[in-house]
């Protein structure tokens, strides 16, 4: 049987890499350029620490494709090269420095070519500008190319693209660290000596060069050690494009797809989105095995196309659930406060569940929406119950619409009954819940005007209304208020539901303040607000407070009820 060579490994050095003569490509559907200051300085300690210290650091493993010829693909290790050949190319410009300045004209000029050829290409004979040995992805290789490597200062570097941008902040960072470290009378052979003989021979890679994509990506997610949040995009857009790769019609066409769906969603939310959708159609999978269990599910260039077609059509709901006022909803108002209710409520466990009701029941899905409001207000906001818990319901309700075994949002609440807290249950948390406004102003908002829409029979928007909540027992109680709460006590009853209603911002502000309950009451009698005219108890004391809540939670149980 003839033995598969998968990969070769080897341990090299930055002079290793950059000079034996290869060229190193970012292919096009790699990420953009995207460390930031944190990363450069990390990777500025690293390098004065071998330079000072004597020691050799390891910079990680950095992935290749042989593309023959010298040429190689970069497939994990391109923000780590592209940081480093900016390291280099800010020692040359301060070498340009000391020549403009005329110092050692003849031997930093040597100096500049030398180095120039090691670390960023060969003169062009006709151009007479350097051609890189490191070509970055198609958003950014064009900047880098024409300025950087060039040592040219873009016009207006505000007006750069994104990552563009940090390259070039990435630059200018290194460029002053190097005048900071240095001072202004270093020498160019010291500069040299610095990026040639010091960090570019103890800086350690071990360089993994594969023989094809499929293998290539492969060992990336073996050895790919940073977050989830960042990785499992790169994995699945180039494992995803990978398949893709036979035809470069078909590679275009996936990559504008590819495109349209991270537009849609936003890069850093994708692995979100990701995970949403799988889980809206599979068994639940945690973040940790996501790509894995996609990789085994999709095989070939057509179960890659299917997949990117499916994410295309869940992004659009996907986008829209993260925000109330998208246009995707039109007119609908009662989806839209479902939608912000569920934002207001930092809830997105149900989030599969409405994918997927979105797809195959979309009749059902302002209902459904309700449903997953009024859950999520039951079991996170007031019992605060294990929201693991609520995810494995709802990835079970999830897969049995996308089966066909739920067909209706009747069948879909008594499938979510389990975590459903009872009426008893939720009056009972809700009957002691405590909210402090710093924190949660506009939620404590939410929930008075939705029990003032209740006993009142109204229909007020709390977003749209200018209503404040006051206080009963004020946030800063003067003395008087001692006779009725102790100082000790006071803090466990200024911030209970029971101690909250609605007043006009002009009585709240100008007529109540800090005034005894005494005092306040007759101007309480005064608002519009039912839940606030209607209190009418002879002191304000711990005892009506647990009164009020109580009656409070009642309301409640009917307001958010299926």
């Amino acid at each position: 049987m003839a033995k598969h060579n998968l990969l070769d490994t080897d341990t090299v050095n930055l002079n290793d890499i950059f000079a034996n003569g290869r060229k190193y490509r970012v292919p096009v559907y790699q990420r953009d350029y995207s460390w930031q200051e944190e990363n450069w300085d990390d990777l500025w300690t690293d390098i004065i620490a071998v330079r000072e210290y004597g020691h050799t650091h390891y910079m990680g493993a950095i992935v290749l494709q042989d593309q023959k010829d010298k040429s190689y693909s970069v497939i994990d290790g391109q923000q780590r090269l592209a940081t480093l050949s900016l390291v280099a190319l800010a020692v040359i410009r301060k070498i340009q420095d000391l020549i403009d300045a005329g110092m050692e004209q003849e031997a930093n000029q040597e100096r500049k070519n030398l180095l120039l050829n090691t670390y960023v290409g060969a003169k062009d004979a006709v151009s007479l500008n350097y051609s890189s040995k490191l070509f970055l992805n198609e958003n950014n290789d064009s900047f880098y190319q024409s300025f950087l490597l060039q040592f040219r200062t873009p016009n207006n570097p505000r007006k750069l693209n994104p990552s563009n941008k940090l390259l070039w902040q990435a630059f200018s960072y290194f460029y002053q660290k190097v005048l900071d470290y240095f001072g202004p009378q270093v020498r160019g052979e010291d500069l040299a000596n610095f990026i040639l003989n010091q960090a570019a021979e103890r800086l350690l890679f071990i360089q993994i060069v594969v023989e094809d994509e499929l293998n290539a990506y492969t060992v990336f997610e073996t050895l790919n050690a940073r977050g989830l949040e960042l990785t499992v995009t790169d994995l699945l857009k180039n494992y995803l494009l990978a398949l893709s790769s036979k035809s470069d019609v078909d590679q275009k066409y996936a990559k504008e797809q590819w495109q349209r769906i991270i537009q849609t969603t936003d890069l850093d939310a994708f692995p979100k989105f990701l995970r949403y959708y799988w889980n809206s159609r599979n068994e639940l999978v945690r973040k940790d095995n996501l790509f894995k269990v996609l990789r085994h599910t999709v095989k070939n260039a057509e179960q890659s196309f299917a997949l990117l077609d499916e994410l295309e059509r869940a992004a659009d709901i996907y986008a829209a659930l993260e925000n109330p006022h998208d246009e995707f909803w039109g007119g609908n108002r009662e989806i839209r406060k479902g939608v912000q209710e569920l934002q207001l409520f930092n809830v997105t466990q149900c989030y599969p569940l409405l994918l997927i009701i979105f797809e195959n029941l979309r009749s059902e899905f302002e209902r459904a929406l309700r449903i997953c409001a009024v859950i999520s207000f039951r079991y996170n906001v007031i019992a605060g119950l294990n929201p693991n818990l609520q995810e494995v319901a709802f990835n079970r309700a999830a897969r049995k619409i996308y089966k066909g075994t739920i067909a209706n949002s009747a069948q879909i609440a008594q499938e979510l009954q389990d975590i459903y807290p009872s009426d008893e249950d939720f009056a009972n948390s809700f009957s002691t819940k405590i909210f402090y406004t710093r924190r949660n102003k506009k939620l404590v908002r939410y929930i008075l005007y939705a029990l003032e829409n209740q006993i009142a029979g109204t229909d007020r928007n709390f977003e749209d209304e200018s209503g404040t909540i006051e206080h009963i027992l004020p946030e800063n109680p003067s003395e008087q208020w001692e006779q009725f709460f102790a100082p000790e006590e006071q803090p466990n009853y200024i911030y209970r539901l029971g101690n909250y209603t609605l007043l006009e911002s002009g009585k709240n502000s100008t007529e109540c303040q800090n005034a005894l309950y005494s005092e306040k009451l007759p101007i309480y009698k005064t608002s519009q607000y039912r839940m606030t005219n209607m209190i009418d108890y002879p002191e304000w004391t711990p005892a009506q407070v647990k009164s009020r809540q109580l009656q409070l939670a009642r309301y409640a149980t009917a307001v958010w009820r299926i």
